[in-house]
């Protein structure tokens, strides 16, 4: 049985931890480690685990299997340095980094050490999503022609700094970037040519971001932003046409197949798992999956299809967007 220890349970770290204790016949969570005691002591009362208030401490101290790291963002990339040394099995939330020089210690890292790294670009792993990369690769609807992707939240008050560049990434790196790395692993391949306009508030701090994605003869575009209203919910939506079907997911959430013949249908998909988590994230089904895979990928000793590499590459088009949206000068500042 896997021994994980749990770095960060605020947030996103608590849908993890739901997520760890509900894999009780594959894996045990051992230690939490959070600056607030009394979150943590919450999640250790039921499965029995120590609690630590610093996540460093908690890997030297704990003989652990995985690390899963959830911690504030701008931390990301020292406590996985730090976990290489400990575990040969990390997870942790995206983005991985917000900056150049992070992105190549954490490469360089990762080749001497070995370690499996996940990232959690947990959109590959939601249900919608899954069925269109499925049908794409497959060819069963023929070539992708043009799609548009858009991720729209309010303002995310609930997020400590959240319009601060080097705390989240702002929208671009923080919400955006899941659209950037679904397309990018929806094509199989980087975009041969693009182009991003954004808006920015009168702090100058990017709100609002528009990408085109030219892939051969496909043309994908993806928006974000989470400068909406409170009163307008959270959205991920999306519309592709492909030569023989369109493909749409709805702001109800629901996935329609309109196909060049035959009537519209909507796809069997799995049950979701609503939970009021705190966030803009309701349902836990795509957490469960994308954990569930995780330990897949560890016990068959695979890399798999959230890897370390992909989400730096992913990290890396968001900022070239930035850069061609005239909102930042380089990436190695």
């Amino acid at each position: 049985m896997l021994k994980v220890g749990l770095i960060g349970c605020g947030g996103i770290g608590a849908v993890h931890a739901r997520c760890w204790l509900a894999m009780r016949d594959k894996v045990q969570m051992v230690a939490i480690a959070d600056v607030s005691t009394e979150r943590a002591q919450q999640f250790a009362d039921m499965c029995g685990a120590k609690v630590y208030t610093d996540g460093f401490e908690m890997m030297k101290e704990e003989a652990l299997d995985v690390v899963d790291i959830c911690v504030p963002t701008f931390l990301h990339a020292d406590y996985v340095i730090r976990a290489m040394e400990y575990v040969k099995n990390i997870i942790v939330e995206k983005p991985i980094c917000l900056k150049e020089k992070e992105a190549q210690r954490l490469l360089d890292a990762r080749e001497a050490s070995g370690v499996l790294v996940q990232v959690g670009h947990v959109v590959r792993f939601m249900d919608a999503y899954r069925y269109l990369k499925e049908v794409a690769s497959s060819g069963k609807y023929g070539k992708m022609i043009a799609g548009n992707f858009d991720s729209i939240s309010p303002r995310p008050m609930w997020m400590k700094g959240h319009d601060d560049i080097d705390r989240t990434g702002t929208m671009a790196l923080d919400m955006h970037i899941h659209d950037v790395d679904y397309i990018r692993y929806l094509m199989e391949s980087e975009p041969e040519d693009m182009h991003s306009w954004a808006v920015r508030d009168k702090e100058g701090i990017v709100q609002h971001i528009w990408t085109s994605y030219r892939f051969g003869d496909a043309l994908l575009t993806a928006e974000g932003s989470w400068d909406y209203p409170a009163s307008l919910p959270f959205r991920q939506t999306f519309r592709v046409r492909m030569e023989k079907a369109a493909v749409v997911l709805d702001a109800n959430g629901i996935l329609t197949v309109y196909p060049e013949e035959g009537e519209k249908f909507v796809p069997q998909l799995g049950e979701k798992e609503e939970m009021d988590l705190g966030i803009n994230v309701s349902d836990l089904g795509p957490y469960m999956n994308e954990i569930r895979y995780f330990v897949e990928n560890i016990q068959a000793g695979v890399e798999g299809i959230a890897s370390l590499s992909e989400a730096i590459a992913s990290f890396r088009l968001v900022w070239k967007e930035l850069e061609l949206a005239g909102i930042v000068q380089n990436m190695t500042d």
